[in-house]
């Protein structure tokens, strides 16, 4: 016990801790699914970057306006892992969740160590308590996770920028080394080479150092004692863009048209997808959009904890004198980069809630602050607990990190389905904000790989390269063709983010017009649906027997009549509930005098699949050969047909519109014609 008293013992464990806790949820199950944009843009882009810089075409790693080079990077690290992992034999080559975990390793371990340095960062900032407190709730914020573990740049850019910010604060409030400033500028510097929206960190470096400055005494001469401190971090940050994207050693030019592009012309046009906000379509949402989903993104204590912040801000700078303090500079530069990040993001058309996760960190860091004190103002409010502050803010500091902790293990592994109970929750978030970047479609896939008829017929979804990488071989999932399903489409898929607004045709004739096979749920919220293709049928036919068997049509081949004697009816039928009964289908072939010519009795649909094993909303297609005689005499006939219960022989009670002038053949029959035989 003494060993765990001391000091340094509890130093290391915190470390220990903070980077367990920041591990296991970017880590685990990290090829559960694939997103869209990861399946259709970065793993490609990293493919080509990485190849670009094995064949030494540098002008070429200039894909996109991202600019996205981190994550590259990282994925084309990652790809060269999964490679040397199956050629050693440790992974099966068809493995494609194992495949997706490993290229997406070198993302998720950078963010988790990116917690850890943070946490070594806040220790020199902040009191120890509050240090530790900020970092544990960065590392177990579930929308920080969710885009901290994919291989995409909104998760690099959140690390990167919360790195450098607190190293600035660092550096300018506290130590004034070289080092720092180069430390900062190198961190924003990867910031920008992960996303353009890093850009926000320019301005407030500028006015963190000037407001640095503003605090010390003297003439208004002193501010330009602040240039060099800003040269050498504008220095570090410009040779940190230079080393690290090879196009830039090529193509200058071309890398400046690329950022001009990402900020101006993406970000200052709506989302090309389409965007949905409060209900209804919306492609260029206005400033009330990251307030709200600031709101929905934030987790309970996160939330409450700024909330007393704001509350107390005034008094802890005036009346406990923070201001003076060694880190209440720190804490108003990372309020300034959290309104300034807001701001700056509220000016552009194209906005997306995940946009905004690059001041969660600061968030998360302030709401601890927020806590703390709240602690300790309930323990001199209160005259049972006055003199308790030390145990009171341990006690909250358990009681939140325990609960934020079940809250990640809870929401694992979709995290980015998270949205703030006290608000809603998930439910309130769907209905909000534009959900769904491929979670659940390895569901899907995995029902879809089940099914005995996936490898003969194809798939048809709005979300194809995220489904396609988790169906099984043999199986093919394609997008629609103009307004048509493709050929031999056997299923369709409908997924959340397409179901805002107009549907999409041809999906629009299934969601919501019919029930589906299945449904995918996430946390209570419908993601995907599936639905079942039937194949075309020449007739179609409102034909009910009973209560829940539906004759949707039928194809009548009479080729074989005089060669072979066969006469072949193709029947689909449907079911809305599970059958407890074994039902036979009779078919009698009568002339204009309904007299019976041929009749069989056999499965309506086949001898594999009974009625009872019938699925609801599932199609069953069956060819029903009926012999004739070979001589059987040409003119017009009447197919009659009906289903019965075995044992007793009773037909199932028929509601369909009977045709005028067919014969009879009982009650409770159906009759389909008249047909020319030849």
């Amino acid at each position: 016990m003494k060993f765990l008293r001391n000091p340094k013992t509890l130093l290391i464990l915190s470390y220990f801790f903070i980077g367990l806790v920041a591990l296991l949820p970017r880590t685990l199950n990290l090829g559960q699914f694939i997103t869209d944009d990861e399946a259709r843009y970065w793993l490609l882009r990293s493919q080509a970057f990485l190849t670009y810089l094995q064949t030494g075409n540098y002008a070429a790693t200039a894909i996109t306006a991202h600019p996205g080079v981190t994550t590259m990077w990282l994925g084309g690290l990652g790809i060269n892992l999964q490679h040397l992992i199956v050629d050693w034999g440790w992974l099966p080559s068809g493995n494609f969740a194992s495949k997706l975990a490993l290229i997406r390793l070198p993302v998720a371990l950078t963010n988790t160590a990116g917690v850890v340095l943070g946490y070594s960062l806040l220790r020199r900032l902040l009191p120890a308590r509050m240090a530790f407190f900020g970092a544990l709730l960065w590392a177990t914020d579930p929308f920080v996770i969710a885009l901290g573990r994919i291989l995409h740049v909104d998760g690099l850019a959140t690390t990167f920028l919360a790195l450098s910010l607190l190293t600035a604060c660092y550096a300018w409030h506290h130590s004034s080394r070289k080092g720092w400033f180069l430390l900062s500028g190198v961190a924003g510097g990867l910031a920008l080479l992960s996303k353009s929206s890093a850009l926000v960190l320019l301005p407030t470096i500028f006015l963190l150092a000037l407001a640095t400055e503003a605090r010390k005494p003297g003439p208004l001469l002193r501010y330009g004692k602040v240039l060099p401190s800003l040269l050498l971090w504008g220095g570090a940050f410009g040779l940190t863009l230079v080393l690290v994207w090879p196009a830039v050693w090529a193509n200058p030019w071309s890398v400046y048209q690329q950022l001009r592009i990402g900020v101006e012309v993406e970000g200052g046009s709506p989302h090309v997808q389409g965007n949905f906000f409060l209900g209804h379509e919306d492609d260029a949402p206005g400033p009330l959009f990251y307030p709200v989903a600031l709101a929905l993104r934030l987790t309970p204590w996160v939330m409450l904890g700024l909330f007393l912040l704001g509350w107390g801000y005034r008094s802890l700078l005036l009346q406990e004198g923070l201001r003076k303090s060694a880190f209440g500079p720190d804490l108003s530069a990372m309020t300034g980069f959290t309104l300034l990040s807001i701001f700056a993001l509220s000016l552009f058309e194209k906005k997306l809630n995940r946009y905004l996760v690059i001041a969660f960190p600061m968030l998360d860091i302030l709401s601890a602050g927020g806590l703390l004190w709240g602690a300790e103002r309930l323990a001199k409010i209160l005259p049972t607990w006055q003199g308790k502050a030390e145990a009171i803010g341990k006690g909250l500091l358990y009681f939140v990190g325990g609960a934020a902790i079940l809250n990640v293990a809870y929401w694992h592994p979709y995290p980015i389905t998270y949205f703030n109970p006290l608000l809603g929750g998930h439910e309130k978030g769907a209905r909000t904000f534009l959900i769904g970047s491929g979670e659940g479609l390895e569901q899907v896939a995995a029902w879809l790989n089940v099914q005995p008829d996936i490898t003969g017929v194809v798939v048809a979804t709005t979300m194809t390269p995220p489904l396609q990488a988790y169906l099984r071989k043999g199986a093919q999932a394609l997008p629609r063709k103009g307004d048509k399903l493709p050929e031999q489409t056997g299923y369709a898929v409908v997924y959340v983010r397409n179901v805002w607004g107009k549907i999409w045709p041809p999906f629009d004739q299934f969601y919501p017009q019919t029930s589906p096979l299945h449904t995918v749920w996430l946390h209570g919220v419908e993601y995907a649906w599936i639905y079942q293709v039937p194949p075309p049928i020449s007739q179609t036919v409102e034909a009910n027997f009973g209560q829940m068997i539906r004759l949707r049509g039928y194809t009548l081949n009479s080729s074989k009549v005089q060669e072979k004697g066969l006469l072949t009816l193709t029947l689909q039928w449907q079911t809305s509930q599970p059958l407890s009964t074994n039902y036979m289908l009779f078919m009698h072939l009568l002339n204009t005098q309904g007299q019976r010519v041929a009749q069989v009795d056999t499965s309506p649909a086949g001898p594999a699949a009974p009625t009872k094993t019938w699925l609801p909303s599932r199609f069953l297609t069956w060819e029903h050969p009926l012999p004739v005689a070979k001589d059987l005499a040409p003119g017009t006939y009447w197919l009659a047909l009906g289903l019965y219960d075995l044992p007793s022989a009773n037909r199932l009670p028929l509601q369909a519109k009977l045709p005028l002038g067919a014969p009879s053949d009982g009650e409770n029959t159906l009759l389909l014609g008249p047909f020319t035989l030849p």
